[in-house]
């Protein structure tokens, strides 16, 4: 695996992990600003100016770019996430000069004009409404505001109907202004690609973009947690997240806890998978969500079940955690769990998708770069020992629940704490 790094004359990182015996590059322009870095006056903001770096430039309006694409036979798409903002792109190998153009003419000269806002609001607003139309969905957020009151990582990503109709074009010039400098950006590129080749055409198409250092966050404590949150809303099933506190993504530990959420929730042989769905029959859905950011992480168990399953389904989750505390697991469930990370992890390598993917969010959140050989190496380094530290110091923390369901809140906290 070829990884080089360079770093442009004005700030901007190009990253690139070349794989000739393909044809297909992917392309991610990461911008190291997510919801989290917003002010309270801009919440939903990053995510908008996801959606507005698509509608239109001085030399292509939305149609053009769309059209562009097409007929270069590539894919063309963007996320928001708490942390960074994605734009991306997969070609053929001999389009990616042309890819990389359009991408780079949209993140430094969208325009933001008045009358591509305003009909982007409504969408975005749409977008919110979808959203709340899936209770799988809401129980994530309600969670996570529950988990990390009054934090930044605790707000929703697409932020509030209230505060996106408002948005009109000072609000992203300044936010592009603030965010979207040099020193922000990586151009990760993995695929059929030369890195030589890649840091000239880069430093033609991103000469011009406004230079400024990376920014780094201050990394703020969170308030108590909450212990219990739930939303009455009409729905066939009752949908429950059960979590604890976690830990950050770079911390060394992070390896055997990965182990032990696998172990937990993270395949259909997991332990909660087998007792809940297969022996019972309780759930169709039921999985672990380890999410690690900047200087914390949450873990979580997601299940769906009809509500009056609610209370016997919590309370096998909270049996699972306290059953791994308390008997531990054996060297036969350790090496299949180890095994299953590590192919999940050879089986992305053959994607280019994936491999930018790793490169661009590694390099944005500051991790150091390490090959598969080496995550690999530090699954398989991971003992019962080390498993049974994680879950004796991270699964005895008192839980935060939140939950989603038909039912009335005294009924559903009776339910899940009984």
């Amino acid at each position: 695996m070829a990884y080089e790094k360079t770093t442009l004359s004005n700030g901007v990182t190009v990253v690139t992990d070349s794989m000739p015996f393909v044809r297909s590059v992917s392309i991610g322009l990461w911008y190291n600003v997510g919801s989290r870095d917003e002010r309270a006056d801009q919440a939903g903001l990053t995510h908008f100016m996801e959606h507005m770096m698509f509608k239109g430039t001085p030399t292509r309006s939305a149609f053009d770019i769309s059209s562009e694409f097409d007929t270069l036979g590539a894919e063309l798409n963007a996320f928001t996430s708490k942390e960074y903002t994605c734009y991306y792109a997969r070609a053929v190998d001999d389009k990616i000069s042309s890819a990389l153009e359009i991408l780079a003419d949209m993140v430094i000269r969208s325009e933001f004009s008045d009358e591509t806002i305003e009909p982007e609001r409504e969408v975005v607003i749409e977008e919110i409404a979808r959203a709340e139309d899936q209770p799988d969905d809401v129980v994530f957020d309600l969670f996570a505001a529950t988990m990390l009151p009054g934090h930044p990582l605790g707000l929703p990503v697409l932020g509030t109907r209230e505060h996106v109709a408002g948005y009109q074009h000072g609000n992203c010039a300044e936010f592009h202004r603030d965010h979207y400098c040099s020193g922000n950006l990586t151009v990760a590129v993995a695929g059929n690609v030369e890195h030589d080749w890649l840091v000239r055409r880069c430093e033609e198409l991103f000469t011009s973009m406004p230079c400024g250092a990376k920014t780094f966050r201050v990394l703020e404590n969170p308030k108590e947690r909450g212990e219990f949150a739930h939303l009455q809303k009409d729905t066939e099933q009752a949908h429950v997240l059960y979590g604890v506190p976690f830990m950050a993504f770079d911390d060394d530990r992070r390896f055997a806890a990965a182990v032990m959420s696998s172990l937990l929730g993270g395949s259909m042989s997991s332990r909660l998978f087998q007792e809940v769905r297969e022996k019972r029959g309780l759930v169709y859905s039921i999985m672990t969500n380890p999410s690690m950011y900047q200087g914390l992480g949450t873990l979580s168990v997601y299940a769906g079940t009809r509500p009056e399953n609610l209370g016997l389904v919590t309370q096998l989750i909270r049996d699972e955690f306290e059953k791994l505390v308390q008997d531990g697991l054996d060297e036969a469930e350790l090496q299949k769990n180890i095994e299953s990370l590590c192919g999940q992890l050879w089986l992305g390598v053959e994607s280019t998708s994936t491999r930018m993917s790793r490169l661009g969010r590694g390099q944005t959140l500051g991790a150091q770069y390490h090959d598969h050989e080496w995550y690999a190496q530090q699954y398989r380094s991971v003992t019962c020992d080390d498993v049974m530290d994680i879950a004796c110091e991270l699964l005895t923390q008192k839980p935060t629940i939140a939950v989603v369901s038909p039912l009335a809140g005294d009924e559903v906290r009776e339910a899940v704490f009984s």
